[in-house]
């Protein structure tokens, strides 16, 4: 083997291995962390279903769980904050692109690029205040109406679901330049 047949990686080559590596974590990370919240959205969809069904049909021998309304609304907000995130990374969503797709290439990336940067800041933000309204509930005590329980972990979780869409939201805006 001659010296002249093997080439040493230059440091560019180094750097885009490293990005690379990198970008591949971090979109196998918010696949993953989507998919786990996609599966959590899947539950607490079937067992508002479930509780929706068992009320009723309890309603038929007797007085109906006088909580439902409150376990319903809390199971919802779940069910559509953690599928947010999954939906942004398979395009599950509307998306009018007829006068888009008119657009030169790049000015449709300046423009993909100002409305997700856009979305990201703004989620960002619902992330943060959403979060910080979570801790006001913990550090108040404050109850539920009708069930008189702790609803705060509801907000927490509520919160993590945005930071799912903010990832695949990055991811987005990642790959539009890639």
């Amino acid at each position: 083997m001659d010296v002249n047949d093997t080439k040493a990686p230059t440091f560019v080559e180094d750097v885009s291995h490293e990005e690379n590596k990198v970008l591949r974590i971090y979109f196998q990370l918010t696949s993953y962390l989507n998919g786990i919240m996609a599966w959590v959205a899947g539950i607490a969809l079937i067992s508002m279903i479930a509780l929706i069904v068992f009320n009723a049909i309890k309603r038929l021998f007797s007085d109906p769980f006088s909580g439902t309304v409150e376990v319903v609304g809390w199971l919802a907000a779940i069910t559509a904050t953690f599928s947010l995130g999954y939906a942004q990374l398979h395009k599950a969503h509307v998306y009018i692109d007829l006068l888009f797709e008119k657009f030169p290439e790049m000015l449709q990336k300046i423009v993909y690029t100002i409305m997700v940067a856009g979305s990201v800041i703004f989620f960002t933000l619902v992330v943060y205040y959403l979060f910080q309204h979570g801790l006001l509930m913990k550090r108040n005590g404050t109850l539920s109406e009708t069930l008189q329980f702790l609803f705060y972990p509801f907000i927490l979780l509520c919160s993590f679901g945005f930071v799912g869409l903010v990832l695949s939201l990055i991811k987005d805006l990642i790959d539009c330049w890639r």
